[in-house]
């Protein structure tokens, strides 16, 4: 079952690709929305695997830390696909291009906090993770204005939501360590690097108008594999 759904991810993520690469934002606004929804069906499977065909246990007798970990990844998952759409309409109201920019910014730092509150409470929260967000908002800092790049009215949106997607990078880094890199920890942590790298590359494709396909290319392949492993590693719990 997992191989068809990663097929149909696949399969959905490159029509995407396609669309955006042939200008039809439309069409691609809709295989967003599937392509999306499918990393949800990814983890959904997983969480299913592990609690009925792997354990045979009943979700309310899930241990606490699980259940936690779960329904918190979950909300990570779910809110990318609401923040995914709110990005997109942006190319469609091009005079509230950052309106719409600032709420989906807002729906991913959310889930960006549930991706930090899951990982706390499956192996604690550690404080370097804090420091790590911190130093990388400094290089968001000072790399915007080597490559002259202008937030404008987003400017304090844009530092506080670094300093959360680098402090749930970070706190993947720690997990990684507290799990001996176990498949779980390793897919996470990719996938949080992942995201981390297309958020940077997706900066100069909205604040400075980079055009080139290149951009959108890296920016895609780059989140949507984040998405991906972060709803797979479920499975290798």
């Amino acid at each position: 079952m997992i191989y068809l759904l990663l097929a149909i991810f696949f399969i959905l993520w490159g029509l995407f690709i396609y669309s955006i690469i042939k200008k039809d934002r439309l069409k691609g606004f809709y295989y967003k929305g599937f392509t999306s929804f499918s990393f949800v069906l990814v983890f959904a499977y997983g969480v299913y695997e592990y609690i009925i065909l792997d354990n045979g246990v009943q979700p309310l007798l899930l241990e606490l830390k699980y259940s936690r970990l779960f329904i918190f990844i979950g909300i990570g998952l779910v809110s990318g696909v609401i923040g995914d759409l709110f990005l997109e309409l942006q190319y469609f109201y091009k005079e509230r291009k950052f309106y719409q920019i600032t709420k989906g910014m807002i729906i991913f730092l959310i889930g960006h906090i549930f991706y930090i509150l899951a990982m706390s409470f499956f192996v604690g929260f550690n404080y370097i993770s804090l420091i790590i967000g911190a130093i990388m908002t400094g290089v968001v800092f000072f790399g915007s204005k080597m490559m002259k790049i202008d937030f404008k009215e987003l400017k304090w949106m844009t530092y506080i939501y670094s300093f959360v997607i680098f402090t749930m990078v970070g706190l993947a880094i720690t997990q990684a360590f507290e799990l001996s890199f176990s498949l779980y920890s390793v897919s996470f942590l990719i996938g949080g690097i992942l995201f981390g790298i297309s958020d940077l590359v997706l900066a100069p494709i909205y604040f400075k108008e980079q055009k080139n396909n290149l951009f959108t290319i890296i920016n895609l392949s780059t989140y949507y594999s984040a998405q991906l492993l972060i709803a797979l590693s479920i499975i290798f719990l």
